[in-house]
């Protein structure tokens, strides 16, 4: 490797190389879940790397074979290109900021523990309600539903859009 970029693109590529092979799915929306899925699992099994999941474009063959894979269950699904270039994105980009929200392990110097306990209940009661959940909090369900969510806006969005070209 002659260069730091290029050291990245393998640390990326090589994390990559761990998801498993996608499968024939019945429809664009469960594709899109189990790729999600199977990129979260990947991702938190190698939590130091997140941040380059969060900065770094599929620059490489290896890593862009699994953009290939998804644009085209996108344009199979009815999105046109411009829709598809954009759900991808928003698509990584909400697995890798959940998993960074949930799975990075914060230096020791850098980590605070809220005190939500100390806020004033006049001022804040709905964050003291969701708090005193928070240890039973399922981060998992959270990511299901949200996923759900996700998929759910964009085949709406591809209901809602005018024709395109495909």
């Amino acid at each position: 490797m002659s260069n730091k970029a290029e050291l990245l693109d393998g640390v990326f590529e090589a994390i990559l190389g761990e998801l498993p092979a996608a499968k024939q799915e019945p429809s664009w929306q469960a594709f899109l879940r189990e790729r999600a899925r199977a990129r979260r699992s990947v991702l938190r099994a190698h939590p130091n790397a997140l941040p380059l999941f969060a900065t770094r474009p599929a620059v490489t063959p290896a890593s862009i074979a699994h953009v290939e894979a998804v644009l085209e269950a996108l344009r199979g699904g009815g999105f046109g290109i411009d829709e598809s270039l954009g759900a991808p994105q928003v698509l990584v980009a909400f697995v890798v900021g959940h998993t960074v929200a949930t799975s990075a392990t914060p230096k020791p110097d850098e980590a605070s523990a809220p005190a939500y306990h100390r806020l004033d209940p006049a001022a804040f009661p709905r964050v003291r309600e969701a708090a005193a959940s928070l240890a039973s909090h399922d981060v998992e369900a959270e990511f299901a539903f949200s996923l759900a969510a996700l998929v759910a806006g964009l085949e709406a969005g591809r209901k809602r859009r005018a024709p395109t070209r495909r």
